[in-house]
């Protein structure tokens, strides 16, 4: 095919495109807009799908960069979000953070439209399309009626730029760029609200940290000298102190992000590092609930115990064998018990990890020789950070020291042996010879410490030497009253396949200064870290000669008071790593119980003595936990495949004070022991022993859903919406004793009109029978018929408030409704790690075969697509894919093969929940299907 060229000036910008000869000529909208009054009108005919009939530029020489813009109008409005993204690519490499953006006009609604003349049903469609308007608030209310690109250049001299989308290449374009101060600043501005506008869209649709779109807002805007947009610099708004303490201590990623973000503004956690106070004191614990001496008195206590700490968590296996089914369990899901529930958009590298940290790792000799030279063993610790760093050990009771001792030497010589960087030696702790096996970034440390029939192996220096203090005072977690109590509770002829229980020594332990202060920053230390990796990658794609943290933040990828700790700690480069120089690398930081905490700042010791404040007035005494796990196999075939193992699981909290958990406890009536009988085809029950001023005396409320297809989650939305989504609901809710609260509504609403012996139906199509002291509500007067036969308050044996059950939905007519909703989550986020590996090379130009390795180094951990596969870069589509897309993209509905990790285990269960004056207790069953 032979080319000419067309060139058309306009706002002093030269823009050239080569195309076909005889091109097709199409007008521009008289809506077009502003861009069009300053850009260059050229006429496009590639005969593709993607072809464009018109396009619209404009670009701006400017220092550190230019900026262009390229907009394609469309010759009629599309949905939103119907068009992929354009991707822009030149041969010199000038192009930088390019943004993708669609142009949207809002669409006339129905009853702003002129009224049509009358005849031919025109006036009829006139008033269903208003009606439609008024019940339907999803309609959409704009349209997409152009696609622009815009990005960022270097250079003033003309460059060629070609555009193209997952369907094709829409062509090359050639800008001479031209210098105006005052379209530079306009385009730029426009450039960023984009920019900022697709980076808050990613944030809110990945399931992964979102550092690297942090990263490159901040680090932009402070070089570019660009307002921060307000969904960034926007805080957690203030809450709860206790919550937002627990969510701090739980890595939640709402507290976690607002951190990072500071780190990358420049803005440290204490910026007045010149003013440094003593550590402030921690809540005023009051004493323990007391407990009857009788729960103190011949109580069997299992000798491990009494090597604990009381400051720890003790999670014992009770056996090997019963540690090697936790651990199968675990490895069938690639080493995290979390995959059973749900799949994150990055692997939780905790687990092996700690394994590799502490060199325990298991083989076929260990798995062998473990039953005949240990006798019990457990794990315990102070904390439970895996992803960062956890302060913990593994304690065992041994049958054969000498036997066990050796294995592990052997194992940690061999480590040693294996890697230069890990040094195996003894160390002295508290005046006793102890096998230390370390690296220095922390990677590896292990400690291995030996008390007659007992040897911990702990990352901890102060976690062994409490071990060897409680060995010789006697003063262990065996001899408190609180464990004893639990073990009055919960004794060992229980033979719990997994014990677990969180003292109150512990827990207060997290709420501590040392803990917190020092929880804050640690997160901060691994921001920096982050912030080094993401700042090399930005460097090196702009061709920044850069070869040191100073460089990186006096060519302002980094921010200028970058790393300024009040520890003085910071960070350094070693070799390909960045680490820590007082915590090591990110994953294995070092344990917090081993940081001492000498002085504080003092808005470090403001924000801490609120909280100590707020736990002193409102939660003045931590309550211990515990968990017993019992499992059976209740069904095993001839196909492997077949086997169902039943866990009993079985939890409390004791003692236990509900007036400090205020409302949360305050809304359950007395334990009871009538339970509400379901109809035998009700797959989903729930019900509940209330109080409540509301509804009189305590009443039992109770709800169930038959096997069925429910109606989408999108469906509630709205009055209308949901009212429409309950009406497809099959199921009932009621109330027993029959509550006055709805006879007493205004009107008589809810007596309704009679339609049957005891059945009314009230306004909005609602049924209610009352009968037999039962209150019951559905839209399906038959499904009523059919289930009140059934229904009846009945005596069980235990006493609870709380009770549910899900039957198998294995073959049922939920799992496919249920299976479809989990895939549509896991699909979104499928997608998102897909986009998120293409933006690694479009806005860092990570080349897509190093995109894995780099975002393992920026995450310290590897990204996974939630469906199951593995991401792949198809080169002939310029993009990432997964491999069970089968496509571009994910299915729109989960393929007939698909099964959420959920659905291939779980095959029923039950809990109950009971509410004492003086404990709480949980019991439920699981049903699981092993492989």
């Amino acid at each position: 095919m032979k080319y000419c060229s067309l060139s058309i000036l306009a706002d002093s910008t030269m823009v050239t495109r080569r195309r076909p000869r005889c091109p097709s000529r199409r007008a521009f909208p008289l809506n077009a807009p502003p861009l069009a009054c300053l850009a260059a009108l050229l006429v496009l005919a590639i005969p593709s799908a993607a072809t464009a009939q018109q396009v619209l530029a404009s670009a701006q020489a400017g220092e550190p960069f230019g900026v262009a813009t390229i907009e394609i109008p469309l010759a009629a409005g599309v949905p939103i979000g119907s068009l992929p993204p354009l991707r822009v690519t030149d041969a010199q490499r000038r192009v930088f953070y390019p943004v993708g953006q669609e142009i949207r006009q809002e669409l006339v609604p129905p009853s702003e439209r002129p009224v049509p003349e009358a005849g031919q049903g025109r006036l009829l469609r006139r008033v269903g399309n208003l009606i439609r308007e008024i019940t339907s608030k999803d309609q959409p209310t704009e349209e997409t009626i152009a696609r622009r690109i815009s990005f960022l250049f270097q250079g003033s001299e003309p460059m060629v730029v070609a555009l193209s989308d997952p369907s094709g290449v829409i062509g090359e374009y050639q800008l001479n760029p031209e210098s105006n101060p005052a379209s530079h600043a306009q385009l730029l501005n426009q450039w960023w609200s984009d920019y900022t506008a697709a980076a808050k869209s990613r944030v809110d649709a990945g399931d992964y940290p979102p550092w690297v779109e942090t990263y490159l807002v901040s680090m932009l805007s402070g070089r570019l000298h660009l307002p921060m947009p307000a969904w960034f610099t926007t805080e957690s708004e203030a809450g709860d102190t206790l919550v937002s303490t627990l969510k701090l201590m739980a890595g939640a990623e709402q507290a976690t992000e607002v951190m990072f973000r500071q780190a990358a503004l420049g803005q440290p956690l204490a910026p007045d590092m010149s003013r440094m106070v003593p550590v402030p004191a921690a809540p005023r614990w009051t004493e323990p609930i007391p407990i009857p001496n009788t729960a103190n008195d011949n109580v069997a206590i299992e000798p491990l115990a009494t090597r604990v700490p009381p400051e720890c968590f003790y999670i014992r296996y009770g056996s090997f064998e019963n540690y090697l089914w936790f651990r199968d369990l675990s490895e069938e899901y690639g080493g995290d018990v979390s995959r059973m529930v749900t799949l994150r958009g990055f692997r939780s590298p905790g687990t092996k990890a700690i394994e590799s940290q502490l060199n325990l790792q298991m083989n076929q000799l260990s798995r062998m020789l473990g039953p005949t030279v240990i006798e019990d063993q457990a794990i315990i610790g102070r904390d439970l950070y895996l992803n960062d760093g956890a302060t913990l050990g593994v304690l065992f009771k041994v049958k054969n020291a000498f036997l066990f001792r050796t294995s592990l030497q052997n194992d940690r010589a061999t480590r040693a042996s294996s890697d230069d960087a890990i040094e195996l030696g003894d160390t002295t702790i508290a005046g006793k010879t102890v096998s230390l096996l370390q690296s220095a970034d922390n990677r590896v440390r292990s400690f291995m410490v030996e008390d007659g029939d007992f040897i911990l192996v702990t990352n901890s220096e102060t976690m062994a030497r409490r071990f060897l203090e409680v060995g010789a005072s006697g003063q262990s977690l065996a001899t408190t009253s609180e464990f004893r109590l639990a073990r009055q509770l919960m004794p060992i002829e229980r033979e719990d396949s997994l014990f677990a229980y969180f003292s109150p020594q512990m827990l207060q332990g997290l709420v501590s200064p040392e803990y917190l202060i020092e929880l804050r920053r640690r997160i901060d230390a691994k921001a920096d870290v982050t912030l080094v990796q993401l700042a090399k990658l930005a460097a090196a794609a702009e061709g920044a000669a850069t070869t040191s943290i100073d460089q990186l933040i006096s060519r302002g990828y980094l921010p200028n008071n970058f790393s300024e700790r009040s520890d003085a700690s910071g960070i350094v480069e070693i070799g390909d790593s960045v680490i820590d120089t007082r915590r090591g690398a990110r994953g294995t930081f070092l344990p917090i119980a081993d940081i001492e905490l000498q002085n504080v700042t003092a808005e470090e010791a403001l924000w801490y003595s609120q909280i100590a404040a707020s736990y002193t007035s409102r939660f003045p005494h931590m309550d211990p936990i515990m968990v017993g796990v019992q499992r059976e196999t209740v069904f095993a075939g001839s196909d492997q495949n077949a086997t169902v193992e039943r866990l009993a699981i079985h939890a409390e909290i004791a003692p236990w004070s509900p007036a400090q958990y205020g409302k949360y406890a305050q809304q359950l009536g007395p334990p009871t022991r009538v339970a509400m009988q379901f109809a035998p085809d009700d797959i989903v029950a729930v019900q509940a022993h209330v109080a409540s001023e509301q509804l009189g005396p305590p009443t039992h409320l109770f709800a169930a859903i038959k096997d069925s297809v429910p109606p989408s989650p999108d469906d509630f939305d709205g009055l209308i919406q949901t009212y429409r989504a309950l009406k497809q609901l099959p199921g009932y809710i009621g109330a027993w004793p029959l509550p006055g609260v709805i006879d007493r509504l205004p009107l008589g609403l809810g007596r309704g009109t009679p339609v049957g012996p005891g059945m009314t139906r009230l306004i909005g199509g609602i049924y209610r029978y009352t009968g037999g002291g039962f209150s019951v509500l559905s839209f399906y007067p038959d499904l009523l018929t059919a289930s009140l036969p059934f229904l009846a308050s009945i005596e069980v044996e235990d006493a609870a408030q709380l009770r549910g059950r899900i039957g198998n939905l294995r073959g049922s007519q939920l799992e496919s409704w249920v299976t479809n909703q989990l895939y549509q989550r896991s699909a979104t986020s499928s997608l998102a790690g897909a986009d998120f590996l293409g933006m690694l090379s479009r806005q860092l130009r990570v080349p897509p075969a190093e995109a894995l390795a780099a975002t393992q180094q920026i995450f310290a951990t590897d990204l996974q697509c939630t469906l199951g596969g593995e991401y792949q870069f198809l080169p002939h589509l310029d993009q990432w894919q997964s491999t069970v897309w089968h496509g571009t993209r994910p299915p729109a509905n989960s393929p007939l093969d698909y099964s959420h990790p959920i659905m291939q285990w779980f095959r029923g269960g039950q809990f109950t929940l009971t509410q004492y004056d003086d404990r709480l207790v949980v019991d439920a069953i699981v049903d699981a299907a092993r492989k």
